[in-house]
């Protein structure tokens, strides 16, 4: 007992408040006459069954003050009994600041056995004490063996409060499997420093559920430092454990929270990213597509005058190269608008074997002469409902990708098919390469914008997000499989058409106009104008020309008459056509307009909702004459 109230210091008060209501007799003694100062009740029913005065006074029982001086003496526990009496009294001494101000004493009922060393006899009666302690409380050897423990921790383990034999180690059944590891380090990092420590486990209760506890160990140590035994207590955190896991839980949900929104950022930036990369393409392919449809506009203008003076077949022949050369060329410009979304798709009703099979000499070509190219054909293939420009761009892109991937040495196959899927019937058309492949990380960015794993300068990343989204447009599906070194296949599903293939366009006469004709065409190109304003003469037409709307507002202002205005949709200078045109109805005077544009439009654009006949460069002589004879008979019925 001397060694715990030495441990925790306890002043005299203290020692009165907390031993008033303990079952064990326990009183004070002064040091001056000798006498019981202080008796608990449990220590005054004691005397009075014992028949001893409650102002016990110890010089009239000697072996009680023989004990009580020998305690004093050597500031050791000392146990003594009367005569007659198997109950032990014990006398300690109590300590402030190093000095014994007190005695303190307690009686243990009966005759135990001798202990058979100092640190169980200590133990032994330090026992009947904690045994009234409502807490768990337990005690180990010097080794950590456990030996004891209090009625609460037996009560809340077996549901009984008698003592157990611990020495096969019983108790650690009631360790959760989990927590053991944290309970032998804890315990051997205390065996090894002889220092109190504490950790966290889950104790398991005798109706058999777990429940968690903080756990302390210290050591109480004799007057030379030794290790006498550990004493150790448990206090249930269940509630904080509760409150941790709730905290912890929802700082999970937190940082996920956080880090969707720091995904969705990224992904935010990036997309921000592929648009500003966007725009620019959309800029350059805009401005390259404009040129380029006025050169192939002036070259198609005069190869149509060209062609009304050649009279001998051979001649007409190099013609219809050149013609279907700028045909060409315009889908090419079409294609660097269409990416950007200015041209909107045209869909029509498509034999799809027939358009594969007048494609198959340019895609020989694209593929080269060392590539083995397969085509093959179903018979019977279904009709599909496609922009015929972004079908045909699409196979060529597959094929160059495909040529690519065997190094242009090795076999494609481009087959197409009837199939019949869950959502109905289609035509399926794929493009297998024997190449290099490609692995997971690769095919799951093939159609991000820029994306391309071919040098600088041989391709730009935009050829597969082109076929993504022509077929996300056309209602199909995109397959897409591939093994390393071994090669890819690219499958396009189009949805079966109900309406039959549209037919081939028949070749008309060409539309010319009468010499009371009068157009007045208003360009700032003058290359441009030269030959737009040639064809007409050739076609029949009388012309004035204009280079901006003010210069054709002048003129018509100053009397000139004209049937009808073509002018390009965009024109610099302060004045539009569409301006130009309301003055003049507000001058009472309705003149037809045929818009001609080498940009196409986007369908929400202004232009795409303009009033008047719009007409893509580059054009045809036929295709103009028509336009024009249209225009032209629309206002004379």
């Amino acid at each position: 007992m001397t060694q715990l109230i030495t441990l925790f210091d306890m002043t005299v008060s203290d020692l009165t408040q907390n031993m008033g209501a303990a079952a064990l007799p326990w009183g004070l003694i002064g040091l001056e006459q000798w006498q019981l100062d202080f008796a608990n009740p449990a220590l005054q029913t004691y005397l009075r069954q014992q028949l001893m005065p409650h102002k016990l006074t110890l010089p009239l029982h000697e072996p009680l003050m023989q004990a009580a001086e020998q305690c004093l003496k050597s500031h050791q526990e000392v146990t003594a009994s009367l005569p007659g009496s198997g109950d032990v009294w014990h006398f300690s001494p109590v300590l402030s600041h190093g000095t014994t101000t007190a005695l303190q004493c307690y009686v243990l009922r009966g005759n135990p056995p001798a202990p058979s060393t100092a640190a169980v006899s200590h133990t032994d009666r330090f026992e009947v004490f904690l045994d009234h302690l409502p807490y768990h409380v337990w005690i180990a050897t010097p080794h950590g063996e456990l030996t004891w423990l209090n009625r609460a921790l037996t009560q809340y383990a077996y549901n009984h409060a008698q003592h157990l034999d611990l020495s096969e180690g019983v108790w650690i059944d009631l360790i959760h499997p989990d927590d053991m590891g944290t309970l032998n380090a804890s315990l051997t990092k205390a065996l090894i420093t002889e220092q109190p420590t504490g950790y966290r486990l889950r104790i398991k209760q005798h109706q058999g559920q777990y429940h968690w506890f903080f756990a302390t160990m210290a050591p109480v140590k004799s007057a030379q430092g030794q290790t006498l035994y550990w004493v150790g207590s448990n206090t249930n955190i269940d509630t904080v454990k509760q409150s941790e896991d709730r905290l912890r839980e929802e700082m999970s949900q937190l940082q996920q929270e956080l880090q969707r929104s720091h995904n969705q950022l990224e992904q935010a930036q990036s997309h921000l990213a592929q648009l500003q990369k966007l725009d620019i393409v959309t800029q350059l392919s805009a401005g390259v597509a404009h040129d380029m449809n006025n050169l192939l506009f002036i070259t198609g203008l005069h190869a149509g005058l060209l062609e009304k003076k050649l009279v001998e077949p051979a001649h007409r022949e190099h013609l219809e190269v050149i013609h279907d050369t700028i045909r060409k060329a315009g889908k090419l410009a079409s294609q660097l608008t269409g990416f950007s979304s200015r041209k909107p798709m045209a869909p029509s009703t498509i034999d799809p074997g027939r358009l594969i099979g007048e494609m198959e000499l340019l895609l020989n070509k694209a593929v080269g002469k060392e590539v083995d190219l397969q085509i093959q054909l179903a018979a019977d293939l279904w009709p599909i409902h496609v922009d015929r420009m972004y079908f045909e761009n699409s196979l060529l892109n597959l094929c160059i990708n495909a040529r690519d991937a065997t190094n242009g040495q090795g076999l494609i196959v481009l087959r197409a098919e009837n199939v019949v899927l869950q959502r109905g019937d289609h035509v399926l058309i794929s493009v297998t390469d024997d190449g290099c492949g490609m692995d997971d990380s690769t095919l799951a960015r093939i159609f991000e914008m820029f994306f391309t794993t071919k040098a600088p300068g041989k391709g730009a990343g935009l050829g597969l997000p082109m076929v993504k989204n022509f077929l996300n447009h056309a209602g199909g599906l995109l397959e897409v499989s591939s093994t390393p070194g071994e090669g890819s296949c690219f499958r396009l599903y189009f949805p079966r058409s109900g309406a039959s293939a549209e037919s081939e366009p028949v070749e008309q006469e060409l539309a010319t106009g009468a010499a009371d004709e009068t157009i007045l065409l208003i360009e700032h190109d003058l290359e441009v104008r030269n030959a737009m304003a040639q064809v007409l003469y050739e076609l029949g037409y009388q012309v004035t020309t204009a280079y901006r709307p003010e210069v054709a507002l002048r003129y018509l202002s100053s009397g000139l008459k004209a049937d009808l205005i073509i002018s390009t949709a965009r024109m610099p200078g302060a004045l539009s056509v569409q301006e130009m045109d309301l003055r003049l109805q507000a001058e009472g005077r309705h003149i037809p307009i045929l818009l001609t544009s080498s940009q196409s439009s986007d369908p929400q654009s202004d232009l795409a909702q303009s009033p008047y006949p719009l007409l893509f460069k580059p054009v045809s002589m036929p295709d103009l004459a028509q336009a024009v004879r249209r225009v032209l008979d629309a206002v004379t019925h």
